[in-house]
């Protein structure tokens, strides 16, 4: 059997990481595939190391039970703040969002009085039980000295507003906590004397460690917010909704081009520097599922709506293999569909101009 390599990249999404989870508990279970490396942004940075933590204790099936472990851990975490997420006879009804939820009109409270109240003086002790969590769960040590997977995670340097991308050797809690710290809602995180936000800002997910330091032709996207939503925005909630949405895609889009265009210089021979890596890019998501999901979904941590997520997370890892995995390790044009979704259908770059 030919054991094929692959690298993912794994976006922030809060409890929309339980689809990652999804993709990854699929991915995992298929003896097809080698995962070489994970990048990943916020809840995707807590995926990529449940995934490498699960790996050195007991491979790809150890993978796949501490991913199981790490959600419902997350579940279990939110349960004494169940009364908050209620939302009266929607759950019944199969909606997951919490819009009308204590929890969701608190989080538009403080969305509103950003201006005038930060977390420094509604939570001055810095007081976040996930913490906790993060520190008991996962094994840092061994995550530091083992390399054989290798492990980015994103965060966002305050003072200067770029990318810091943390790896194996130096990960400890600091490192996760900085990578989904929403500046609206926790104290910055300090490490080294220097200051850190969530890494979606910047970089959701990052692609490139995966293109400098693996060795995998074949990187994958696990997208868990949508690219496209019909219609114009008209509310205060759906223009919130959109702008989240935009802004923390914005980076990757950006990633895609740049990809793109290195992409097309090398096939058409005007790049031949062997620095310049030529990879081929896939993503996985499933806008349908996530179209009636609004943002205050992703703090619903529910185990039913997690499951769901899960569910649909593998099976959209499924439709992917299906399609792509007899290509996988060959040398393929770049997809017209990412064009298509994230470069507006714009043709081919254009020529590089002579001297």
């Amino acid at each position: 059997m030919t054991v094929k390599t692959i690298a993912l990249a794994l976006q922030g999404g809060g409890a929309h990481g339980a689809f990652t989870w999804g993709v990854l508990d699929t991915l995992l279970a298929d003896r097809r595939l080698a995962i070489e490396g994970y990048s990943g942004t916020s809840s995707g940075a807590m995926n990529a190391a449940a995934a490498v933590q699960g790996m050195i204790q007991g491979g790809a099936d150890g993978a796949r039970r501490c991913l199981e472990a790490f959600w419902s851990e997350v579940h279990n975490l939110s349960r004494p703040f169940a009364p908050l997420m209620t939302t009266s006879l929607g759950e019944w009804w199969g909606d997951h969002n919490l819009s009308s939820s204590p929890a969701a009109m608190l989080y538009d409270l403080a969305w509103q009085l950003r201006p005038e109240l930060s977390p420094y003086e509604i939570n001055p002790f810095n007081i976040n039980p996930f913490r906790s969590f993060l520190d008991d769960f996962f094994d840092y040590r061994a995550l530091r000295a083992d390399d054989r997977w290798k492990l980015f995670l994103a965060a966002t340097h305050v003072e200067s507003g770029r990318l810091r991308v943390f790896r194996n050797p130096e990960i400890t809690v600091d490192h996760l906590m900085a990578s989904a710290c929403l500046p609206s809602l926790f104290h910055a995180v300090e490490i080294d004397g220097a200051h850190y936000w969530d890494g979606g800002y910047i970089a959701n997910p990052a692609i490139f460690p995966l293109i400098y330091d693996c060795a995998a032709i074949d990187i994958v996207v696990v997208q868990l917010t949508k690219s496209r939503r019909p219609g114009l925005p008209r509310t205060a909630q759906a223009i919130q909704q959109r702008f989240t949405e935009i802004t923390l895609n914005a980076c990757l889009v950006r990633e895609i081009r740049a990809i793109r265009l290195i992409t097309d210089l090398i096939d058409r021979g005007v790049i031949a520097d062997p620095a310049m890596r030529r990879i081929n890019l896939h993503v996985i998501k499933d806008e349908d599922f996530f179209a009636d999901l609004n943002y205050s979904s992703s703090f619903n941590t529910d185990l039913g709506f997690l499951r769901e997520l899960k569910a649909a997370g593998a099976a959209a890892a499924g439709r992917w293999l299906a399609k792509a995995l007899d290509d996988l390790g060959t040398r393929r044009p770049f997809p017209d569909d990412l064009i298509e979704d994230y470069l507006g259908g714009e043709g081919a770059p254009a020529a590089m101009p002579s001297n």
